[in-house]
């Protein structure tokens, strides 16, 4: 066994004593690996990955009371924000809001958790902000000043901006907005006598003019038999009576008219359609995707 040992370790200093020659690939390699052990290991930062969105301030306006402004800005921000885009949806400051009863503000409010001063309702797993503003708390005088920095504070809260300016579009504060925001949606309905009998007896408007090329055209409660082409050209023969251009004023939407029976349960439950009835989202495509909120 001794004599095994012997050999063995003599063996051993023997090699180790041997030189043995390398290709200049694997003095390279080598050389490598040693720089690789030598250097720090620093492990990546993790860095929380962030959408990007495209900043964007919507103005939504009825022509008349009942068109259909409200409806579609709040089911719009809804379906919006449903796809992760963070949404603000408000109405004209020192207005009395339509959204605290038609969405129970006060019974919804109680159940959620309040993380900002501004009197809100969160929903979409928080991706949907609407600033809701009491009745109780409504001061009637403001300043074009105190328009002016209400709308670069909600312009903060989020790129995606939805104004409901319902049919008070003659409002101070209105025009302020109409200057300021990206888009103005125009919502008309079916009812083409009202429509008609606005454009021929009202003057327009001077944000009508001046503001023009943000104007979208959409024709809300719409159905087969007004999308016919003799009845369009009437009508965007009425909406141009306010240009002075020559050419018709073109339609950009048609918004189909929803079912009765899911509105009004909607309605008396104090929910969004959309709320209730997501598969109702597919009569909005146009409009949800005339939006790119993303960035892609």
């Amino acid at each position: 066994m001794f004599r095994q040992m012997s050999r063995f370790v003599s063996r051993f200093r023997d090699l180790e004593q041997q030189e043995f020659s390398q290709s200049i690939e694997e003095e390279r390699q080598w050389r490598v690996l040693k720089e690789k052990l030598a250097s720090p290991q620093i492990s990546p930062p993790i860095v929380e990955q962030q959408e990007s969105y495209q900043r964007k301030c919507i103005a939504v306006m009825s022509l008349y009371a009942q068109a259909g402004a409200s409806f579609l800005a709040s089911n719009l921000a809804y379906a919006w924000s449903g796809k992760g885009i963070p949404v603000t949806l408000c109405e004209l400051p020192k207005v009395t809001s339509y959204y605290y009863f038609a969405l129970d503000f006060e019974r919804r409010v109680r159940q959620q958790v309040r993380d900002s001063p501004t009197p809100s309702l969160l929903m979409q797993n928080n991706h949907l902000r609407i600033q809701i503003e009491s009745p109780a708390q409504l001061q009637h005088e403001s300043s074009q000043t105190d328009t002016a920095n209400w709308l670069l504070r909600i312009c903060k809260d989020s790129p995606i901006v939805v104004i409901d300016v319902s049919s008070y579009w003659n409002d101070l504060h209105s025009k302020q907005i109409f200057e300021h925001a990206d888009e103005i949606w125009v919502v008309f309905d079916a009812d083409l006598a009202r429509l008609t009998r606005l454009f021929l007896v009202d003057q327009a408007p001077a944000w009508w003019k001046t503001e023009r090329r943000k104007i979208k055209m959409i024709a809300n409660k719409w159905n087969s038999q007004l999308s016919r082409t003799s009845i369009m050209k009437k009508v965007e023969g009425t909406l141009s009576l306010w240009d002075q251009q020559s050419g018709a004023t073109q339609v950009t939407d048609m918004i189909p008219l929803m079912d009765g029976e899911k509105t009004a349960m909607a309605s008396a439950k104090a929910n969004l359609l959309l709320e209730l009835f997501p598969e109702e989202e597919i009569e909005f495509q146009s409009l949800i995707h005339a939006c790119k909120g993303r960035m892609l």
